[in-house]
């Protein structure tokens, strides 16, 4: 479906403001990473050293199984690739791919900005679409992510995002709306998101398109036409292809933690780990332990708050029947909350605080962004909204923004205790003939890993010895 005025050309001063509102941010960000990282290999990497896809490749015996080979249940050709890469082009500075981690979460909000502006564009300025959008963008690029960007294997949670969401915008178009130009795009896309940069959204991105899918059946059910069948067809196949290239191979008896039994018998348990995971995309770890008066029933509190603004946010969103322009905020907000669900059931048993881990926000935040943006449509489509769903949404704003503000205080003020904890790792890394087990914890649970791992690295003057070798 096409719109008046999506092609129209935008004004210098509205691309003046949209260079602003991606540039604010995206400056704010980079400057946290540089700070922030270090060249020093990140702990789960260790797993991929010793015993991995680099150690062969070093030995000059790798193959392509090596590099498919999943570790638990994740397939990382992508990342694998780009840590060849990075041995071949900087003995293996980590901080280089640390380095791309804020381009690709550019990449994502480029990709959310395209669709972002066909959904307002009949309502509203090309200047007011740009300006707007920094709501969006400083959710995006928050710090409240720290995990997703002091270290390369937090590249893993970033890469994936720009194309998951770029494979769900021309399926979108060639599935929902007909332009079968599009297809090629899918079948290029749609393998690169599954099979090479997946990164940890793999769990989410089926369960979330086949969700979307019978939305869209549900509002259509009167006006299927057998073209839209046979094109549904077509892309079950592929998907299904691709999926089971995936899995093939893969013993989830012996690669995953799940146990379905668990969820079952500790219920209270496990919701109290989702709502503090829904929490946390808002008031994050860091302003949890700052803060004394934010208590864990505190942060229960918020979740909860949290996932009533989401419903609200859907219930708009089909009321408003946004989904006539664009199915994308569905598609991040349906993704949060599977890819939060399939965290829960795997990462219950560590603690029901455990769901407050950074990590998790590289995904979530894209849910916010997704549901702060209904919020725009809304203001944008009813000139005068009412007193209570203005209030709503403003009270929504104010909840979403007190929280990063805070949690970005926090997490910049913590920065150089950070900073420090990374870089005892290089004394360490030094002395890896004779560190103790408790020092090489430092890295990693599993200690004659890292040591493997470490020393495999000194064998071959990468990563942290690379530096110390040039100087002898």
């Amino acid at each position: 479906m096409s719109y008046p005025g999506m092609k129209v050309k935008t004004p210098i001063k509205a691309k003046v403001i949209l260079f602003l509102s991606f540039l604010i941010p995206f400056v704010f960000v980079f400057i946290y990473v540089w700070n922030t990282s270090t060249d020093l290999v990140g702990s789960d990497d260790m797993y991929l050293i010793k015993g991995g896809f680099i150690e062969s490749y070093l030995k000059g015996t790798m193959t392509f199984d090596d590099l498919w080979r999943p570790i638990h249940v994740s397939r990382m050709l992508g990342y694998n690739l780009m840590q060849i890469a990075n041995i071949r082009l900087s003995s293996m500075n980590s901080q280089i791919l640390v380095f791309l981690t804020p381009f690709f979460m550019l990449a994502s909000a480029i990709l959310i900005y395209r669709e972002y502006r066909k959904s307002l564009i009949l309502e509203c300025s090309s200047e007011f679409i740009a300006a707007t959008f920094l709501v969006l963008t400083l959710i995006i690029f928050n710090i409240i992510q720290w995990e997703g960007l002091q270290s390369d294997c937090g590249l893993l949670y970033q890469s994936s995002m720009p194309f998951f969401i770029a494979s769900f915008i021309y399926l979108e178009l060639f599935l929902l709306r007909g332009d079968r130009k599009y297809l090629p795009a899918v079948f290029i896309l749609m393998p690169l998101a599954m099979l090479v940069f997946n990164g940890r959204l793999y769990i989410s991105f089926i369960p979330t398109l086949c969700s979307i899918f019978m939305c869209y059946l549900l509002n259509y059910r009167s006006n299927l036409t057998k073209d839209f069948w046979l094109r549904a067809l077509l892309i079950g196949l592929f998907i299904a292809v691709t999926a089971t290239l995936y899995l093939w191979g893969i013993n989830f008896k012996e690669n995953t933690s799940y146990n379905l039994s668990e969820v079952f018998t500790h219920p209270l348990e496990v919701s109290e780990f989702l709502l503090a995971a829904f929490a946390s995309s808002v008031v994050g770890v860091d302003a949890f332990f700052a803060c004394t008066y934010i208590s864990f029933d505190t942060m229960l509190i918020i979740g909860l708050i949290i996932v009533i603004l989401y419903v609200f946010a859907l219930a708009l969103f089909f009321r408003s029947r946004m989904y006539e322009r664009t199915y994308l905020p569905l598609f991040l907000i349906l993704q949060t909350f599977f890819y939060l669900g399939f965290i829960t059931i795997g990462r219950f048993e560590l603690g029901k605080g455990y769901g407050m881990a950074s990590r998790y926000t590289c995904v979530s935040i894209y849910g916010l962004a997704a549901m702060v943006w209904i919020f725009m449509f809304i203001l944008a489509h009813h000139k005068k909204p009412k007193a209570l769903l203005k209030g709503a949404i403003f009270t929504g704003f104010l909840i979403i923004f007190s929280g990063h503000f805070l949690t970005s205080i926090a997490v910049w003020n913590v920065r150089p205790e950070r900073k420090a904890y990374f870089e005892k790792g290089y004394d360490i890394a030094f002395r890896v003939d004779t560190a103790t087990p408790e020092e090489l914890s430092h890295f990693l649970a599993e200690p004659e890993q890292v040591r493997d791992s470490l020393l495999l690295l000194r064998k071959y003057k990468l990563n942290a010895y690379r530096e110390k070798s040039a100087k002898e």
